[in-house]
Formats: C-alpha cells, sequence, structure tokens
C-alpha cells in the first residue's frame, strides 16, 4: 500500500458529488457506446436534461456539423478496439455558440478482460484552441511581412543556430533551408571573411544585443568568387520584438491551462 492513498468513493452520491464538483463534462457509456450518465455540468451548458441525454448518438448531434461525422468514425473506432478515446472537437452550449472541448475517455474491464463501461469526460479548451489560432495567424502574417520586404532576413537560436530565412536570402542565394540551417550560411560567404564573421557572431550572440556587420555574400548567379560577391550590411535589428512578446505570453497562457 502506499504511503498515501485516496479511498475511492463508497456509494453513487459520493461519485456524483465528485463528478459534479471537477470542471470537466462527465459521461458513462456501456460497451455499446449507449450513453448512461452525463454529470451536472453537462446538465448546465447544453442545457440537456439527463433524461433528453441518454442514448446511443445523442450527444454527436450537440456537435458542431463539420465534427460529427470525424467524431463518429473516432468514437466507433473506440467501440470496436477498446482503444482509448481521445478528440478534439465543437459542443454546442445552451446559448447556441460552440466551444472547443477535448472529448476523452478509457474502458472498465472485468476480470476476463471483456469491456463493462466507458468512462468519459469533456474538458474545456476553447482559450488555448483560439489562442493557438491567433499564434498561428499571427505567424502567417509576420511571414508574409518577412517575405516581402527588401532585406534578406533570418532568425536564429540564442546559441546562433540559424533555423529560418525569408524568401528573399533564397532567392538571392539559390539554396534552401536544408543547406542553410545551423551554420550553413557559412557556404554563401566568401572564404576570406569566414573566420572573422564567426568569431564576431560567436561574440555577439551572448550579450543579446544588435549589432551590424558588412561582409561579401555571394549570389545564385556568380560563376566566380572574384566576381559573385556583392557587399551586404547586415543588420540585426529586424526583429519584430511586438510578435515575439505576444507569442510569449500566449505561451505562457497555454502552459498554465
Amino acid at each position: 500500500m502506499s504511503a498515501f492513498s485516496v479511498p475511492a468513493p463508497q456509494s453513487e452520491e459520493e461519485f456524483n458529488f465528485l463528478a459534479d464538483f471537477i470542471p470537466q463534462l462527465v459521461w458513462i457509456t456501456d460497451p455499446t457506446g449507449f450513453h448512461t450518465y452525463f454529470n451536472q455540468r453537462w446538465v448546465d451548458y447544453t442545457g440537456y436534461t439527463l433524461a433528453d441525454s441518454v442514448g446511443p448518438d445523442m450527444w454527436n448531434n450537440l456537435l458542431h456539423p463539420d465534427d460529427q461525422t470525424r467524431a463518429r468514425r473516432v468514437w466507433g473506432h473506440s467501440l470496436a478496439t477498446g482503444d482509448d478515446y481521445e478528440i478534439e472537437y465543437r459542443f454546442k452550449s445552451k446559448e447556441g455558440d460552440y466551444r472547443w472541448f477535448l472529448g476523452q475517455a478509457r474502458p472498465r474491464r472485468d476480470a476476463a478482460g471483456n469491456i463493462t463501461t466507458w468512462f468519459g469526460t469533456c474538458t474545456d479548451i476553447d482559450e488555448q484552441k483560439r489562442a493557438a489560432e491567433l499564434m498561428a495567424e499571427r505567424e502567417s502574417e509576420f511571414l508574409t511581412l518577412a517575405d516581402n520586404v527588401a532585406q534578406l532576413s533570418w532568425m536564429a537560436r540564442p546559441d546562433g543556430h540559424i533555423y529560418w530565412y525569408n524568401k528573399r536570402w533564397y532567392d538571392y542565394t539559390g539554396t534552401n533551408l536544408a543547406e542553410m540551417e545551423g551554420w550553413g550560411w557559412e557556404k554563401v560567404h566568401h572564404p576570406d571573411y569566414i573566420k572573422p564573421v564567426v568569431e564576431f557572431v560567436t561574440a555577439a550572440w551572448p550579450k543579446g544585443e544588435p549589432w551590424e556587420l558588412t561582409f561579401p555574400l555571394r549570389g545564385k548567379d556568380g560563376q566566380q568568387l572574384t566576381r559573385s560577391y556583392q557587399d551586404l550590411e547586415v543588420k540585426v535589428t529586424f526583429r519584430n520584438l511586438e510578435l515575439e512578446h505576444q507569442v510569449q505570453n500566449m505561451r505562457k497562457q497555454l502552459e498554465g491551462k
């Protein structure tokens, strides 16, 4: 026996108290998927009484039309295989609006391994989902902007590992991310400048301050090194700090959920 244990509910009353206390919508089905129980939070959110909610497929009618077929398929797979159930979908509230929920369920089996009951929950993830959608939208806007500025732009991790370049970089150098990622940018620098550039940026990264440096960068149409380089003033001042702060705040909110 563990040093600390919590006694299981000893009565239906205790179970109902526990099920109504937690923030999720709680439900139970028989082995065929016929719903036999919903907690009070389900009633409060959907506006359906317990008597109106029981049945094999009533819950699906409350889903967003775009989610119904997928939800029925995923649930059918779990019923057929006994695999744990997990899905994100939109449930309609009694006010008529839809919110995102994470649906999860796990089967209870008897001594012979046969499923006797499914216990499930629906967790409201609407705020996290909206934040993720907003983050994706802002990222798309940023990438569109970055690909249309006149400068060659890039982003790097604190250790100097570059993980993103804008389209103008690729158009100018004739390269791709697989070639340029990390320290691949050395391939398009003039050999005489690689060492001092690497030494400079290696010392600059830890300071976390904007820096400027001028060096030759080879274009895609250059045939000879002495003729194929142009002097470009590289400025690490293109970072969208407002976007970064918004993304960081969103991530903190998501991690706190």
